[in-house]
């Protein structure tokens, strides 16, 4: 949807803003100057004959692979700052995949458990993963997929503090960060491919070698061959969807 975004966006990484560390006040009820839409709690795409397939925990070794399995379709990738490896490691890969069309949200900095962290190491968490996309990017991102799915109210407020548009979870999990097999990871695919045409919202995980070269050529051959489009989570929603970062 937001293909060509990219070509207005990009900064030299030494004239890139600094974002404050320091958390701001908690938000005070009755402080009107304070509130701002509530974020979005996204357990499904809406667009039937669409499916999202999103990859946390990254960037690591194989993101690149897994945008050449997609073969010209979208994805969204969730990253960390510094989780299986740091992100400003991969600044050659993650332009090239947002060149190619390919939506990011932040998974915080270094995968904690954001729904039982304090409002100070929210931001903490958050703040450093966006000055990350800053320096990369030129934009910072307003999309957010928690850690385990963990969430707390002190989350979303934080997030809603600064800016954050949805929080996406996920209709299916392949289970491959649990330790699945390919068999049955391929079986949530086959699972998807039975419901055509309705929407579904993809968990997945990156850093993981069998997910990048057995299970995502799988799917992306299985769900295009039933008629799916492979979509990003900015077009899989719609008319609800919007441009996925701020500057």
């Amino acid at each position: 949807m937001f293909a060509n975004w990219m070509t207005a966006a990009l900064v030299v990484l030494a004239a890139s803003p600094m974002l404050a560390s320091a958390a701001p006040a908690p938000p005070n009820p009755n402080n009107q100057l304070q509130k701002r839409d509530p974020v979005q709690i996204v357990n499904n795409c809406i667009v039937n004959g669409q499916v999202a397939l999103t990859f946390d925990d990254g960037p690591f070794l194989y993101e690149t692979d897994i945008g050449n399995a997609l073969g010209g379709s979208k994805a969204t990738f969730f990253l960390n700052g510094n989780n299986y490896d740091c992100i400003y490691n991969h600044v050659d890969e993650i332009r090239a995949l947002s060149d190619a069309g390919h939506t990011f949200g932040s998974h915080g900095w270094s995968h904690k458990d954001m729904g039982q962290l304090s409002w100070d190491e929210v931001h903490d968490e958050l703040w450093r993963v966006e000055e990350a996309f800053i320096r990369i990017l030129g934009f910072k991102p307003i999309y957010f997929r928690p850690p385990y799915g963990s969430i707390s109210d002190t989350l979303l407020a934080a997030l809603e503090n600064r800016g954050y548009k949805k929080v996406f979870l996920w209709s299916e999990d392949t289970g491959d960060s649990l330790g699945a097999s390919v068999d049955s990871q391929e079986g949530v695919y086959n699972g998807i491919a039975d419901s055509y045409p309705s929407p579904h919202l993809v968990l997945n995980h990156s850093p993981l070698s069998s997910t990048a070269f057995e299970t995502v050529p799988y799917a992306v051959n299985l769900l295009k061959n039933r008629g799916y489009q492979l979509v990003a989570v900015d077009t899989c929603m719609g008319s609800q969807g919007e441009w996925p970062y701020q500057f």
